[in-house]
C-alpha cells in the first residue's frame, strides 16, 4: 500500500478506545500508521472524582492518547445520559470521516450492554454510509471512499463471538501504561488489571498464549490484511 495508513477510532466514551483497542492502535501507530480517535461522549463525573477538574481530566486524555502514539484526539463532548443521535450529531462525525477518510475504523460491537455503546455504534455505522453518499454537502469535503476494513472492539461487555483476533503481545504494557494515564478512573476499579487479563485471555483463546484484542468483522475488503495491524502490506 502507497501511502499513510489512515485509521479512525470511534469511542463513545474517554478510555473506551484504550480498553477496546489500544493494543491495535499501538500496532498501527508502530507500523506507520496515522490513529485518530473521536471520543464523543464527555465524561461523566462521581464521587469517587469529583475533585478531578475537567482539564485535569482533559490531560488525561491527551496523556493516553500520546502514550498510544494518537495522531489526533477530537472529543464532541456530547451530554451522557442526555445523548441522542441528531442530524447534527451524526453530520459532525461525517466531517471527521470526510476529512481522514480512513482505511480502517474501529467502533464499539453491536451487542455492548451499555447503551451509549450500542448508540454510538450505530452513529458510526450510519455515519460511514453518510460519509460515502453524494449528499450531506454541509458536512463539507467530498464523499469518501469505503473503508478496507471497520472492526467493532469491546468494552462494557466481551463479545460472545468474534471474527479476528490481533496479537498485541508486544504492545500490552503500552496498552496497560495508556489506561494507568486515566488516573481518575482507576478510582473506581482497576481497569488497568482488567484489560491485561482480558487480553491474556484473548491471547490464550486465539494462539494459546499471549495477549489479544478480538474483534467483530463489520467490513471487509477483497484485500482482507490491507491496513490490518501487523499485516502484509502492498
Amino acid at each position: 500500500m502507497n501511502g499513510v495508513t489512515d485509521v479512525l477510532v470511534v469511542a463513545p466514551h474517554p478510555d473506551d478506545d484504550v480498553i477496546g483497542c489500544g493494543g491495535s492502535i499501538a500496532k498501527h501507530v508502530r507500523d506507520g500508521a496515522r490513529v485518530t480517535v473521536v471520543i464523543v461522549i464527555g465524561r461523566e463525573r462521581s464521587a469517587l472524582d469529583d475533585a478531578v477538574t475537567d482539564s485535569q481530566f482533559a490531560a488525561e486524555t491527551q496523556a493516553a492518547a500520546k502514550i498510544l502514539g494518537v495522531h489526533r484526539c477530537i472529543s464532541f463532548d456530547e451530554p451522557s445520559r442526555d445523548f441522542t443521535l441528531s442530524r447534527r450529531v451524526h453530520l459532525d462525525l461525517v466531517r471527521v470521516l470526510r476529512e481522514v477518510r480512513p482505511q480502517v475504523v474501529y467502533l464499539p460491537h453491536d451487542n455492548d450492554d451499555d447503551v451509549e455503546h450500542r448508540m454510538v455504534h450505530q452513529l458510526t455505522t450510519e455515519a460511514l454510509w453518510m460519509a460515502q453518499s453524494d449528499f450531506f454537502q454541509e458536512a463539507g469535503e467530498r464523499p469518501m471512499p469505503a473503508p478496507r476494513l471497520v472492526l467493532g472492539y469491546e468494552v462494557w461487555a466481551p463479545m460472545a463471538r468474534f471474527q479476528y483476533a490481533e496479537d498485541i503481545d508486544g504492545q500490552i504494557e503500552t496498552k496497560v501504561e495508556a489506561m494507568r494515564a486515566y488516573v481518575s478512573q482507576l478510582r473506581h476499579a482497576a481497569w488497568d488489571e482488567g484489560i491485561r487479563g482480558l487480553a491474556r485471555y484473548r491471547g490464550a483463546l486465539s494462539a494459546g498464549s499471549g495477549h489479544a484484542e478480538v474483534f467483530q468483522v463489520l467490513s471487509l475488503s477483497t484485500h482482507p490484511s490491507a491496513g490490518v495491524p501487523g499485516g502484509d502490506r502492498d
